[in-house]
């Protein structure tokens, strides 16, 4: 028992050194990983909720029987539910969007409870191409045959990352019968 020694304390700080290098290794990597996952699920959101505004508007716009408005930026169409009931909606952005101030897109259901229905927030951008009979642009309502729809989102969260680091652009084009 007598010969049992302790640790120096030269010993006792190499090993301290030893293990903070350890542990900082350790912390970067797992900061690295959690950036990793934030970008991800960042990324993720913005194109989700890009794609699901634009399926439902391509969707709705395939059984729109007439097009009333037609700007670039605010689109209203009239369509005949199942009991051919005459519906009017409406897609809009609630105001203009600005850098690092995304709106929301907006769906207004004329007669329809609790009005405008927030369809997806974090868009930067809306645009509505029109297209006539030709494949020209056109800005009569009436002439409207196809319309190209494009969608910029960023993320809700600006938590995630900065809104300029993740943008989604989706586009489709529906073509409609507008008769």
């Amino acid at each position: 028992m007598n010969n049992e020694r302790g640790f120096t304390l030269a010993e006792l700080m190499v090993a301290m050194a030893v293990m903070a290098l350890l542990l900082a290794g350790i912390f970067v990597t797992l900061r690295e990983g959690q950036s990793s996952y934030q970008y991800g699920a960042g990324r993720a959101e913005v194109q989700q909720n890009a794609r699901v505004a634009l399926d439902r508007m391509l969707r709705e716009l395939r059984t729109a029987s007439a097009i009333t408005t037609s700007t670039a930026t605010d689109l209203k169409f009239t369509y005949l539910d199942e009991t051919s009931t005459s519906i009017t909606v409406e897609y809009t952005l609630s105001g203009t969007p600005s850098a690092g101030n995304p709106v929301q897109l907006q769906r207004n259901q004329t007669g329809a409870a609790n009005q405008p229905d927030v369809l997806i927030g974090g868009v930067n951008a809306l645009t509505f191409t029109y297209y006539d009979f030709n494949n020209t642009v056109t800005t009569t309502a009436a002439n409207v045959r196809s319309i190209d729809i494009q969608i910029t989102t960023v993320p809700e969260n600006t938590a995630l990352a900065p809104p300029n680091v993740r943008t989604a652009l989706v586009e489709g084009r529906v073509r409609v019968r507008n008769e």
